[in-house]
């Protein structure tokens, strides 16, 4: 399998999490100190400095979790897909969605959660068991949202990519699937035909659903050759 990944992009939001957390630590710091050596005159400026250094130390431990902790979204992928043919090729945070994966037979978008625990997915509605290590280094973790509703919204902008940039792009299916990348996830979803897999169970569940014919040769050097332009044009303008 090819993979392309917007590598500076990545590396950008790195650099600027450990900033913001360095950065955040400095300031807490600083305030602790004035609270306790300055006088009534500088405690309102000191508390207000702690309230900033907590807001960036959220913002540097959000970024953290999706930029830094592993298993990273496209770090998951790839090893779940690890084995398929240079047929397929996977781009990570270069196109309209963050993970597309280009296949013979159309193209698949990956929505990747990082969220661990007991996830549930009852009559529609999800939700995380809440247990006690989230206090401990849960700090500016994702919100787990609706993760179907947020992979339909991914789907149709590629769908409407693919169509305004390729000729007969309506003709290329476009499907997606909700991928959970850590792997002390456990789900419980009533409805087995919602596209949720862990990122292990991936490969195997691309493997045994049926998705119709390859797509024509001409429209799929067209959509590789548009997919290709946009992510080299992605990355040089960066």
């Amino acid at each position: 399998m090819r993979t392309t990944t917007n590598e500076k992009l990545i590396a950008r939001q790195v650099k600027i999490a450990r900033y913001t957390t360095f950065g955040s630590l400095g300031i807490l710091l600083g305030s602790l100190v004035i609270v306790n050596i300055s006088n009534a005159n500088y405690i309102a400026f000191a508390y207000a400095t702690l309230l900033v250094g907590f807001m960036l130390a959220y913002v540097g431990s959000t970024l953290g979790n999706a930029w830094i902790k592993e298993p990273r979204a496209d770090h998951a992928l790839e090893r779940a897909l690890k084995g398929f043919d240079n047929k397929h090729h996977l781009y990570n945070f270069l196109l309209p969605a963050a993970h597309v994966l280009v296949t013979p037979l159309g193209v698949l978008v990956f929505l990747v959660k990082n969220q661990d625990g007991a996830i549930t997915c009852q009559n529609g509605k999800w939700n995380r068991k809440w247990h006690w290590g989230r206090l401990i280094g849960g700090m500016g973790q994702a919100a787990l949202g609706d993760p179907i509703r947020e992979l339909d919204r991914d789907v149709t902008k590629m769908k409407e990519f693919i169509t305004s940039q390729v000729a007969n792009g309506a003709l290329v299916p476009v499907d997606g699937y909700v991928v959970f990348s850590d792997p002390r996830v456990k789900l419980d979803v009533d409805d087995a035909a919602l596209p949720v897999v862990r990122a292990d169970d991936l490969k195997e569940t691309l493997r045994k659903v049926k998705r119709g014919a390859p797509l024509a040769n001409e429209l799929q050097n067209k959509l590789a050759s548009v997919l290709d332009e946009t992510a080299n044009g992605k990355t040089t303008q960066q």
